[in-house]
């Protein structure tokens, strides 16, 4: 009997014991690591040089030198593309349309050169209405492309609007802007020529060069334009 008291006292202890370390409080060691990684980018840096001198004296006929070219002065290859827009307005600065109204053909007062290496250096594309001109190579660190236009010719064609306002003095001293019906009564004529439209406005050519790293013009332009 005395055996059988002494087994149950022993399971009892053991119970206690495993409690014990079920309940215990656990002591661990931790760290914390941080890795600061730093990234260097290629500079990407374009050049864009326009050569054009804003002529004052700007009469039909006169060709005007107008030169493009952009360079790239960082270490990323590029993409370039060009657009320009044009607009003539008058001396009260109203707005002028492209081309005279000569029949059958009309002619455009202002006509842009461009350069004679154009379908070999550049390639033209109409995106949402808008031409674009893409040049064909990427540029690489130092490159140049070459230059879209080489001048804008005033249209030695282009119909230029006079106004004459004629001023009679007749024999009574009298003086009258409608021509007289019995020129025998005129004294004398004076008579002031003005012309309008073209003659006397501003024509404005705005050329937009744009570049961007060369991996991703497709994707930023959002063109299927094929660049070499």
């Amino acid at each position: 009997m005395k055996k059988i008291k002494n087994k149950k006292s022993l399971v009892a202890l053991v119970l206690v014991a495993v409690l014990g370390v079920v309940g215990a409080t656990m002591a661990y060691f931790t760290s914390t690591d941080t890795f600061e990684n730093v990234f260097g980018t290629k500079a990407y840096s374009m050049e864009v040089v326009e050569t054009f001198e804003s002529p004052d004296d700007w009469v039909p006929g006169t060709t005007t030198s107008k030169t493009v070219v952009a360079t790239n002065k960082g270490d990323v290859d590029a993409a370039v593309r060009i657009s320009y827009t044009e607009s003539w307005k008058d001396a009260n600065d109203n707005q002028l349309p492209l081309t005279d109204s000569a029949t059958p053909t009309p002619n455009r007062a202002a006509v842009i050169n461009f350069a004679s290496d154009l379908n070999t250096k550049w390639t033209k594309s109409t995106e949402g209405g808008k031409d674009y001109y893409y040049y064909k190579t990427k540029l690489a660190k130092n490159a140049s492309t070459s230059s879209l236009i080489e001048s804008v010719t005033f249209n030695p064609n282009v119909t230029i609007s006079t106004n004459d306002t004629c001023t009679y003095t007749l024999t009574n001293n009298t003086t009258t802007t409608t021509k007289p019906t019995d020129m025998t009564t005129v004294k004398s004529v004076t008579c002031r020529t003005t012309t309008n439209g073209y003659a006397g406005g501003t024509y404005t050519l705005t050329i937009t060069v744009e570049t961007v790293q060369f991996d991703q013009y497709k994707t930023a332009w959002g063109t299927s334009v094929t660049i070499n």
